[in-house]
């Protein structure tokens, strides 16, 4: 009994031995990983991909680097440790830094920085010397207005200063500014007068836009007034040309009827002497009357019927 006992811890003892040295031999490194071999601090081999990696227990292991964004975010206060800008006014803020390691130099991140740490102390360095630079140039009322322009250079000196190290930055924002309380009051107060102005800008603008309305308004009744007594001066022209040529109509009508008339007198003084021509005995028959010396009337012979 005592020897089966002591075979059942025996073989126990080999199980757990055997599930240590397995699980200390293999390592299953994920699609968004890649991994890196180190037998006794020595790098081996080449970035090691996805996949069931086995390698020798307790002297072997393997260092995993995930290929996902992260994100580091550091704070600056408006004390000893903020920005001054170019009025001497200090200035805090938060930074944070997107960013995902360069597959292509993970062997870097082993050989070079040992490990994840070093690179975020590198970038929380850099991260502070972008954004006092970038401040340094800027007013603390310029830095108010134009915090996207500033946001922007700063994400530039970011990756100015980080391009040696692993790493692909993707991003670089400022998620906050911090200032003192007077100027913070300052800030409100311009603000507001800058919101009054813009008002009364708004105001101004209504205003000249009504103006046009009715200037536009105006020209446009006028327009429609020209063209009324365009249209009335046409139409008395019109009737004007057209009663012309009813009065030249009507003279010539009556020239033609006195013409006719004349022709119609003329015919009949011609019938007239054709009856008489008709009646004619072949004496001359005068005609005049003769006086006589005395004064007197002449009888003239009767004429024959």
């Amino acid at each position: 009994m005592n020897k089966l006992v002591r075979n059942s811890v025996i073989a126990g003892v080999i199980a757990i031995v055997v599930l240590v040295l397995v699980i200390n031999s293999c390592t299953v490194i994920s699609p968004n990983e890649r991994g890196v071999k180190v037998t006794l601090g020595q790098v081996e081999g080449d970035v090691i991909q996805p996949g069931m990696q086995f390698h020798a227990p307790f002297v072997s292991k393997i260092r995993k680097f995930r290929l996902e964004p992260k994100t580091y975010e550091v704070s600056f206060s408006c004390g000893s440790d903020g920005a001054i800008t170019k009025d001497m006014q200090t200035v805090g803020s938060t930074v944070a830094v997107r960013y995902v390691y360069d597959e292509r130099r993970i062997m870097d991140i082993v050989t070079r920085y040992l490990n994840d740490a070093v690179i975020q102390s590198a970038m929380r360095d850099n991260v502070k010397a972008s954004l006092k630079e970038t401040v340094g140039q800027y007013s603390i009322y310029d830095l108010v207005e134009k915090q996207n322009e500033v946001t922007g250079k700063v994400a530039d000196a970011m990756l100015t200063r980080m391009s040696d190290y692993p790493i692909d930055i993707s991003q670089t924002t400022i998620t906050n500014w911090d200032w003192s309380d007077d100027f913070d009051k300052q800030i409100k107060e311009t603000a507001n007068r800058a919101q009054e102005v813009k008002k009364a800008e708004q105001d101004l603008k209504l205003a000249e836009q009504q103006a046009q309305k009715q200037v536009k308004e105006a020209e446009a009744k006028k327009a429609a007034i020209e063209q009324e007594a365009e249209a009335a001066l046409i139409k008395a022209q019109k009737e004007a040309e057209a009663k012309k040529v009813e009065a030249d109509a009507l003279a010539y009508y009556n020239a033609k009827v006195a013409q006719n008339y004349q022709v119609e007198i003329k015919l009949k003084e011609l019938e007239i002497e054709l009856e008489r021509a008709k009646k004619w005995d072949g004496r001359q028959v005068p005609s005049y009357i003769p006086l006589t010396a005395a004064g007197g009337i002449v009888n003239l012979p009767e004429a024959k019927q």
